[in-house]
């Protein structure tokens, strides 16, 4: 749409020098379209507030998200001045183990008592 526009690529530069030194640390290989899914990931968490991976079973889902939690980790306990790099803490759930109402929160009917669900005590334990 803007042809005389020239858009300048990203510099990842602390960024990529530590998903590349958590890859090695995990002894696994230094593979460029996965260093880049990474990158994605980070970026998408800068600018949305919940994501869900999705893919085949063996994809690197769960490797691609402990590699950048690493990472983050790595950067911050550097001292990195970059406030985009903070501790991650992790907490793992399946919803599909329990009830809607287990997992966002219900009221009771009988005692028209609320309750929260899994989803929001995370996220005031979080806050």
């Amino acid at each position: 749409m803007f042809p005389s526009v020239e858009t300048k690529e990203n510099e990842y530069g602390d960024l990529k020098v530590a998903i590349e030194e958590v890859i090695k640390d995990r002894q696994l290989q230094l593979h460029e379209p996965f260093i880049l899914k990474v990158i994605q990931l980070f970026e998408t968490f800068n600018v949305r507030f919940g994501v869900m991976l999705v893919g085949l079973t063996g994809g690197g889902k769960t490797t691609c998200y402990e590699v950048l939690e690493e990472t983050q980790n790595l950067l911050r306990e550097r001292g990195n001045a970059n406030p985009a790099f903070q501790k991650v803490v992790k907490t793992v759930l399946n919803p599909k183990a329990i009830s809607m109402g287990e997992l966002y929160g219900e009221v009771n009917q009988l005692s028209q008592e609320w309750f929260d669900g899994l989803a929001s005590k995370i996220m005031r334990n979080a806050a």
